[in-house]
């Protein structure tokens, strides 16, 4: 049975960790000086806007090797819209990540009414 060197282990684990980018990272603190960050969306023209929601997550991601450890802190940042479609009244909830970067939503999320479905004390 071969047996790897930590030595040889050390650099490809710290080299796959580093080219192992953050999914999305949550926007920087902006000096006051800073220009106004302006960004675009796209949502299907038959949904009216109800309610719009940013929520930012962050995270750190510890890893370690022979005693050696290091961390790191990423986060993501979404923008969650709930809408109506204004002919049919079906609701829709549209999730964006990264909207630097992406227009379009990540996930649409279509609400039916089913008649099946119970709620505790029906």
């Amino acid at each position: 049975m071969r047996r790897w060197s930590p030595l040889l282990l050390s650099p490809i684990i710290a080299a796959a960790t580093a080219c192992a980018g953050a999914v999305n990272t949550v926007p920087e603190p902006v000096s006051p000086a800073a220009s106004v960050q302006y960004y675009d969306l796209d949502i299907p023209s038959d949904l009216e806007i109800k309610t719009v929601d940013f929520a930012a997550t962050a995270f750190t991601d510890v890893s370690g090797f022979n005693g050696i450890t290091s961390s790191s802190t990423s986060g993501r940042a979404f923008v969650k819209v709930y809408a109506v479609q204004r002919g049919t009244g079906e609701q829709f909830l549209l999730l964006y990540e990264d909207i630097a970067r992406r227009k379009r939503p990540i996930q649409v999320i279509h609400f039916r009414v089913t008649p099946d479905v119970l709620l505790p004390g029906g």
